[in-house]
């Protein structure tokens, strides 16, 4: 089940080195040739979206997850646990949710063969767009993992953390 949730971890990483290494670019461009285009600055906040969208579930898999941890330290492991199922199910009832209604926007906006509304800009943003909902199925299926062996860790049958290692304080 998370092997597609790796697999889209390692796209998004490749989109953070693309977007530096395109940043790099328009600013040198920009600053010491006088020259930029608008379909590279547009494509500069094209792949904020995938990074973020394929990005997050990829960092719940890895235990990179935000939480009160000043509280959730208090209670016991098994208060604990069933405090993360819930977190979890909520987590996929959210991520299904905005699937939902992501698939109506992207449909329209690919019927329309949406493009960039500026003079030099990027065609066909519907591409863009279908990556919502491909990062919100992702993230339900990654919340379905991450709920379900922390059920099997409540029931005593998983050991040691339902994530890999907790992100340095």
């Amino acid at each position: 089940m998370e092997a597609a949730t790796g697999f889209f971890g390692r796209v998004a990483a490749f989109l953070v080195l693309s977007l530096v290494l395109l940043v790099a670019t328009n600013v040198l461009l920009r600053y010491f040739f006088r020259t930029g285009s608008v379909w590279s600055q547009e494509l500069e906040w094209h792949l904020l979206a995938p990074i973020a969208l394929l990005g997050i579930p990829y960092a719940l898999m890895q235990g990179y997850y935000v939480r009160v941890d000043v509280l959730y330290e208090r209670f016991s492991e098994r208060a604990q646990l069933w405090l993360d199922i819930v977190a979890g199910v909520v987590g996929m009832a959210a991520a299904l949710l905005l699937l939902k209604f992501s698939i109506p926007y992207v449909d329209k906006s690919f019927v329309n063969l949406e493009g960039s509304p500026d003079p030099g800009g990027l065609p066909a943003r519907y591409i863009l767009k279908a990556v919502l909902p491909l990062g919100f199925l992702v993230l339900f299926i990654q919340q379905l993992a991450y709920t379900i062996r922390t059920g099997l860790r409540l029931g005593g049958v998983g050991q040691g953390e339902p994530d890999s290692p907790s992100p340095q304080t």
